[in-house]
């Protein structure tokens, strides 16, 4: 299979890169050949075990604007098309994932191999110039149902689009009782967010924790920033340096540095309370906090409700965004206020992050795209995705 991501990099501050990842590994897991085919610059270090990595020519250097990235799929069209035919001959693909309308490649019209599927991520609506990929696509796969009802709520027709949750790329152990008490008395609180998604209210609860003396240890950008780093270039630069200056004006805040994937679980784990202020976030930090048995606290809103399901729901960890990041915080107090919800959220939401393990993914992943040779081979346009 080809996973096509132009941005992917490893360790780069992108949850939607490090999904991509988790995938292709689950799948080389599950004995199946994964390809990530990126346009982004080699970086050094380790690799994926087993996944290989296919660099691809852009007409235009990243990181570069979305608006720029469409110019050059146009233009270059035709040498896209010819370098990923390539590589499906190469590799002997059956499927294409494109992990995104616009940075997977999905809107690039291009006609597969007999036999091959075309499979289309959306981990939000593509924007209008870029909806054309959802009725090239043989399968449409969203993370969370949020994304679904979003789609029918503008018309969309989404009978036969599937839920695919990104994955855990690492997968800690079970947190024990003693170190969950032990992060009660003695973490801190954990606020990260997507530096480039500007709806994103990073910088508000930064102001709000300042102004409250809440001890708060702040890592923006190099842990769950999305795409947009790549995708908005000095955009997001000056955002992770506001919110690097409203941390510097407080003596209890503190900012963390970059961090390499292997290493995100440890970080995490030092912390009471992961919040997340994003009212757009895929939500991979809230994942990756879950897994090593952290409560997250956040919007309701988006994909958040879905990820950390109806167990975490309950507990109040949730407020609504108009109530705005005071509210967060008055939540993080509440609950690091009480030892036994504190441990009862714990748990559940170690429990609820077993729901996305590579092996699970990995198997719904497969269970939604047919076999080799039983797509038809004279119509590959679904007649049940409309996009306008």
């Amino acid at each position: 299979m080809l996973v096509v991501c132009l941005a992917w990099q490893m360790n780069a501050a992108s949850g939607s890169v490090k999904a991509a990842a988790a995938l292709a590994v689950g799948l080389v897991g599950a004995g199946h050949r994964a390809v990530i085919v990126t346009a982004a610059p080699p970086m050094p270090g380790p690799r994926l075990e087993g996944v290989v990595v296919e660099q691809i020519d852009l007409p235009v250097s990243l990181p570069c604007p979305p608006d720029t990235l469409r110019e050059a799929i146009s233009v270059g069209a035709w040498g896209l098309q010819r370098q990923l035919r390539s590589l499906i001959e190469r590799h002997n693909a059956d499927t294409v994932l494109c992990t995104d309308a616009l940075w997977g490649l999905g809107r690039l019209r291009m006609n597969l191999p007999d036999g091959v599927c075309r499979v289309l991520t959306v981990e939000r609506l593509p924007d209008d110039r870029d909806a054309i990929a959802l009725t090239q696509a043989d399968i449409v796969l969203a993370p969370t149902a949020a994304v679904l009802d979003a789609a029918h709520q503008r018309g969309w027709d989404t009978s036969m689009w599937g839920v695919l949750p990104h994955a855990l790329l690492h997968e800690p152990p079970e947190p024990n009782p003693v170190s969950v008490l032990g992060r009660l008395q003695s973490g801190d609180l954990r606020i990260l967010s997507a530096v480039g998604d500007t709806s994103n209210g990073i910088v508000a609860l930064l102001r709000a924790a300042r102004h409250q003396g809440t001890t708060v240890s702040s890592c923006v950008m190099r842990v769950a920033a999305a795409t947009h780093y790549l995708q908005s270039g000095p955009a997001g630069i000056v955002l992770a340096e506001t919110c690097r200056r409203q941390v510097d004006l407080a003596a209890h805040m503190s900012w963390s540095g970059a961090l390499p994937w292997h290493a995100v679980p440890a970080w995490l784990s030092g912390a009471a309370i992961v919040i997340t202020p994003s009212t757009g976030s895929l939500g991979m930090v809230a994942l990756e906090a879950m897994a090593v048995g952290v409560p997250v606290i956040g919007y309701r809103c988006g994909n958040l409700p879905s990820l950390i399901g109806a167990a975490q729901r309950e507990r109040a960890l949730l407020t609504e965004p108009q109530h705005g990041p005071r509210a967060l915080l008055k939540l993080a107090r509440a609950l690091l206020a009480s030892p036994r919800a504190y441990c009862e959220a714990a748990q559940a939401a170690y429990e609820q992050s077993r729901l996305f393990t590579k092996g699970r993914v990995t198997q719904r992943f497969l269970a939604a795209v047919p076999a080799r040779g039983t797509l038809p081979h004279d119509d590959r346009t679904p007649t049940h995705v409309h996009a306008h």
